[in-house]
């Protein structure tokens, strides 16, 4: 089961219809979180669940979803979480281990909510789920140590590969296979050393040893 949030963030609808379509055949839950209902409604695309405390697509968007017959949980606007977090939650009860779980519409023109969108990665992790920001122009990932993060020519999203530590030092970073190629490399933020690399080989493979690392897929 792959799932797919839909987020109150920018969405773009001619993309995430795309998305959507390279899933054909694949059994889908789809949860619509706030103002994430209403791009679901242009798409046409029936949500499984709709998530919010609807102070951005209003009241009337969970009356709909309602009168569709989609299950509503309707969510007190003073919390300590958002709504996205609040529909991973469910994802993430609601799916098995390793199971894919996609963050759409969970960037935009608010930076603090795609920085809080970024962190929920981490909840991936925690929870043995493979959780991915996915827009346009960015796939992004989180990895810890471990992991083997494989990027294949055929199937790389954008041309350009970044990693950026998240919560502290990264240690032990390797990147094989890249133009820029790392060997045993500490990375304490501050700098720009990891940002914009790209393939070389038909196969860039990405480890560390500690930490927690962010892993971005771009394009322009």
């Amino acid at each position: 089961m792959i799932y797919m949030i839909v987020a109150g963030g920018n969405v773009d609808i001619e993309f995430t219809k795309g998305f959507f379509r390279e899933f054909d055949g694949i059994p889908l839950f789809v949860i619509a979180c706030d103002k994430g209902y209403e791009a679901c409604e242009e798409m046409e695309i029936r949500p499984n669940l709709v998530v919010g405390d609807f102070d951005s697509a209003g009241g009337s968007a969970a009356d709909r979803a309602k009168e569709a017959g989609i299950e509503v949980v309707q969510l007190n606007p003073i919390k300590d979480d958002t709504d996205t977090e609040a529909a991973l939650d469910i994802a993430i009860g609601r799916s098995t281990k390793y199971d894919e779980i996609y963050l759409l519409g969970a960037s935009g023109t608010r930076l603090d909510h795609t920085m809080g969108n970024i962190a929920l990665l981490g909840k991936g992790l925690v929870n043995d789920r493979v959780v991915i920001l996915q827009d346009p122009h960015n796939r992004i990932e989180m990895i810890t140590a471990g992991e083997t993060y494989a990027i294949l020519a055929d199937d790389q999203f954008g041309k350009y590969v970044s990693v950026f530590p998240y919560m502290g030092p990264v240690r032990g970073l390797k990147m094989k296979g890249f133009k820029y190629p790392l060997e045993d490399c500490k990375l304490e933020g501050f700098n720009t050393l990891t940002v914009s690399n790209e393939l070389e080989d038909y196969e860039g493979i990405i480890t560390i040893e500690k930490g927690f690392l962010i892993v971005m897929q771009t394009r322009d």
